[in-house]
């Protein structure tokens, strides 16, 4: 029957003998160590603070476990064996590495303490995220905070790898789903068609009627490259609606987007966190409806990183007061 325990193999006169071994414990190393440099088993007791006869059970438990004599007793004190001392390097040894891994996690937690790393699309630190840190600055002046521009998935990928403690990403179709990663919803984002204002559905008059995008289906549009989420979702839509849409600018950034449409070139499909209020355009809602889930992404455990837990409750309130309404993008 097999009992757990290591088990070591010794040879006498040619017949093999199997030695069950109970492993040692940094505890019983560090007894080794006291006894070694006090040289006695009362001012090891000291040592560790713990009492003479609890010395004297631990080491007799560890000779027991071990097999052999691992401290000489005599009248001047106790001294090690040859093994004694030899496991009391280990020992010795065994408490530099258990000191650095104590100091590696006071400097880990230390400097995660007051810092804040979070990584945002562009469309969603104007009011969302800028709100949240306004209110992380106010209840910790001191902390210290840093922002990144990120995509969606090189959000969460930085997560994963530890470079940034809170990501703010969208969804265009099925929410992100990645193993390490915790995802808060906080909100739906619609979908908006961006017109030159001289095109002949740009009506101010009709800026809160939803639009079909098969209305669409002869305009030039402006949007991501193929295989980009919000490329996928225009093309899915339109597909939807039985048309393959025509895009000759490509562009990954939303304001860049809005300004070929300024220009007059192309119509755009903006989210509405998304959407500049222009002169020269017109924003209607996509009837359908088409939208985006806007996400906020932690880590399974955020336990080394207090502020990501209050960002994330400014984030959801935030959320509740963004103006996702059609109308908000014209006033």
């Amino acid at each position: 029957m097999s009992t757990g325990l290591p088990i070591r193999e010794a040879r006498f006169d040619d017949a093999r003998v199997k030695i069950v071994f109970m492993p040692l414990t940094s505890a019983q190393l560090a007894l080794l160590v006291a006894i070694e440099k006090t040289g006695s088993l009362a001012r090891a007791a000291l040592s560790l603070d713990v009492t003479p006869p609890a010395i004297s059970q631990q080491l007799a438990r560890i000779e027991r476990d071990v097999g052999v004599t691992l401290v000489e007793r005599g009248a001047r004190g106790a001294k090690l064996t040859a093994l004694g001392h030899t496991l009391a390097e280990c020992g010795t040894r065994v408490a530099q590495e258990l000191q650095r891994a104590d100091e590696a996690a006071a400097e880990f937690v230390g400097i995660h303490a007051n810092r804040l790393r979070v990584g945002a699309l562009n469309s969603t630190i104007q009011g969302l995220v800028s709100e949240s840190l306004a209110a992380i600055r106010h209840q910790f002046p001191d902390a210290e905070l840093f922002v990144v521009d990120v995509a969606s998935r090189e959000g969460i990928d930085l997560v994963l790898e530890g470079d940034i403690d809170v990501a703010v990403v969208a969804s265009y179709g099925s929410p992100w789903t990645r193993v390490g990663a915790h995802l808060q919803r906080l909100l739906t984002d619609p979908m908006m068609v961006v017109l030159p204002d001289d095109h002949p559905l740009a009506s101010h008059e009709l800026a809160e009627v939803p639009i079909d995008l098969t209305e669409l289906r002869e305009d030039a549009w402006v949007c991501g490259a193929p295989g980009k989420p919000h490329r996928a979702q225009l093309d899915d839509s339109a597909a939807e609606r039985g048309f393959i849409p025509n895009v000759p600018f490509q562009t990954e950034s939303y304001d860049v987007a809005q300004s070929l449409a300024v220009a007059g070139v192309a119509v755009a499909l903006v989210p509405r966190m998304a959407v500049r209020r222009h002169q020269w355009t017109v924003t209607r809602p996509v009837a359908g409806p088409v939208s985006r889930e806007i996400y906020a992404v932690v880590p399974n455990s955020i336990d080394h990183v207090p502020l990501a837990g209050h960002f994330l409750r400014f984030l959801a309130q935030a959320a509740e007061t963004v103006d996702t309404s059609p109308a908000a993008s014209e006033h």
